[in-house]
């Protein structure tokens, strides 16, 4: 037995293989990305809910032995989001493609104006039947509906409106933020070869300050990456802009995924569980992570849990990452008179059809990452022309809905903590690390608005839980930490702030709200943020470091696992 090598970048894909110093750092990176990420999946929450432990049956693989003894449990959901039609099922299946394309319904008013009305209000906490409480249909942002780790976007013919070529992308925003650590350049070539658009330059990718100047990210010198650039932001593709590079709804991280299966872990007393339709449904309340109704979250968590109750310990599988499936082809058809094979359209543009493990065992599905569907233009029709079922191909959604995507687990026989009951809120609350950020990067992050489908947001929410570099022997570094049930003292003290490492030293400046989505979540909340200044010891220890975040007068509690990287130097 033995535990894994490493984490492996997403199918392991190796976007620098003619540059073996440049891939060694993106593995290197990358690994310490997943090692926190799962760390933190496995924390819990111990500051401000009850019956949310340390989920001790998720498992480490670069720690744990029994990583290479694991079996493979392939766990797969719909890519079309669920919630579209559980929150309005008297839509015609016409309208819910039309919404998952676009985000909008269009009609004609008396003056045969076109009028297009976005979704509408659903209730504030689903969770509880009789809420009365409203919101507006989340998550937000350009493609934020599309809330099932498969984004997509369509081209269509500006003469005719005939679709052209869809794009489906699941590749998780913490994966190309990577990238853009190692080399902006390179991303700039993966966008221009995936996208098929040469025309894409470097200064579209970078992250612009009000000032019109590019925002500096500390961690590398260099300018900060926008993940919702005009080139991965809608569902809408041109020549002038949009594209699916990679996820971009607030809920579709991979750190979020790993959270996910850490909760659905730990196993529930059914009696406590609310009846809310499915025991899917029904475990989503009561462990409170991921999103009710969607194809997604409860299918995975449910499947994990109930993996875990049959007598194992699980993780998700090395390369950890959300994957498209093969659509089944058999109800699409060409034009009349045309002989060409449907599934020949379909291009896996990044990614692959299987892949075998560091083991030498065989991953159960495909492990495809972006595919494009597009017909050659010398066959001389379309994707608009074709049809699937017997219908015309109006809506990229009419192919999202014949694709499955995958997760893969691997688990191991292990005793399984009791039954609890479902999370509850404590008496008393206390401070919650969230997230860290160089205060110029969270700066130009939260002052960066975004038009989502009537709903405006901050791109703070398109942030990634990657932790910010510092050097030992750095001085006075401006930073924020963001977190949740801050109480500042009767006198306005703030909070006190440490981390796991006594060689690093921090001064809380000043505490502000703020309000937006962590990575990870559906909807906005509200936050403090907490202006720090990090001074690095040089004999400070490399790599992650934990948070910990004290309320005036309250005893310090458990830290927030690897919100800070330490490095010999930037």
């Amino acid at each position: 037995m033995s535990t894994i090598s490493r984490f492996w970048t997403p199918a392991n894909i190796q976007d620098f293989s003619n540059n073996t110093t440049q891939q060694t750092a993106m593995d290197a990176q990358w690994n310490t990305n997943l090692n926190g990420f799962t760390q933190q999946g496995i924390a819990g929450n111990p500051w401000n809910a009850t019956n949310s432990p340390v989920a001790s049956n998720y498992f480490n693989p670069l720690t744990d032995p029994s990583a290479s003894s694991s079996a493979y449990v392939q766990i797969t959901w719909s890519a079309f989001p669920g919630r579209i039609a559980a929150y309005f099922p008297t839509l015609s299946s016409t309208q819910q493609l039309e919404l998952g394309d676009t985000g909008y319904l269009s009609s004609s008013n008396a003056a045969g104006q076109t009028v297009y009305t976005p979704f509408g209000n659903i209730p504030q906490t689903p969770c509880t039947p009789v809420a009365t409480e409203q919101v507006p249909y989340g998550p937000y942002g350009p493609r934020g509906w599309q809330d099932e780790y498969c984004e997509w976007s369509v081209y269509r013919d500006a003469a005719t409106n005939k679709i052209i070529r869809i794009d489906f992308t699941c590749e998780n925003p913490e994966y190309w933020n990577t990238l853009w650590m190692i080399d902006p350049d390179q991303v700039l070539a993966l966008y221009q070869q995936t996208l098929g658009k040469p025309q894409i330059q470097l200064a579209d990718l970078q992250l612009m300050g009000s000032n019109g100047q590019s925002v500096i990210d500390p961690s590398t010198g260099r300018p900060v990456y926008n993940p919702l650039n005009k080139w991965n932001s809608g569902p809408v593709s041109t020549d002038s802009y949009g594209g699916a590079m990679h996820l971009t709804s607030t809920p579709n991280t991979l750190q979020t995924e790993i959270g996910l299966a850490g909760a659905a872990t730990v196993q529930r007393i059914q009696s406590c569980e609310p009846n809310v339709g499915s025991p899917q449904n029904d475990l989503i309340c009561c462990a409170q992570y991921g999103q009710l109704h969607r194809n997604s979250d409860p299918n995975i968590g449910y499947q994990t849990n109930q993996t875990v109750s049959g007598g194992y310990s699980v993780s998700l599988a090395n390369p950890p990452g959300l994957y498209i499936q093969t659509p089944n082809f058999s109800t699409f058809a060409v034009p009349e008179g045309q002989t060409a094979n449907p599934a020949d359209f379909w291009q896996v543009v990044r990614g692959s059809d299987s892949l075998v493990d560091e083991f030498g065992n065989t991953m159960p599905g495909n492990f495809i990452l972006h595919a494009a569907y597009e017909v050659p233009a010398e066959l001389g029709f379309t994707v608009g022309d074709m049809t699937i079922q017997g219908q015309p191909i109006n809506w990229g959604g009419q192919i999202v809905q014949q694709i499955l995507m995958q997760i893969v687990a691997m688990g191991y026989a292990a005793p399984v903590a009791a039954a609890i009951p479902c999370v509850g809120t404590p008496d008393v609350s206390y401070a919650q690390p969230a997230q860290l950020f160089h205060q110029a990067v969270f700066t130009g992050l939260y002052a960066t608005g975004i038009s989502g489908v009537d709903f405006p947001m901050s791109l703070v929410s398109n942030s990634t839980l990657i932790a910010p570099l510092v050097a030992q022997g750095a001085v006075n570094v401006p930073m924020v930490l963001v977190c949740a049930t801050v109480a500042l003292g009767a006198s306005g003290q703030l909070p006190a702030v440490s981390f796991s490492d006594p060689a690093i030293s921090v001064s809380v400046v000043s505490a502000m709200p703020v309000t937006y989505a962590v990575p990870g979540n559906t909807y906005p909340s509200e936050y403090t943020a907490l202006n720090i200044v990090v001074s690095v010891g040089a004999s400070a220890s490399l790599g992650l470091q934990d948070v910990y975040v004290t309320n005036v007068g309250q005893t310090q509690q458990a830290p927030m696992p690897s919100l800070l990287n330490i490095v010999s130097a930037i």
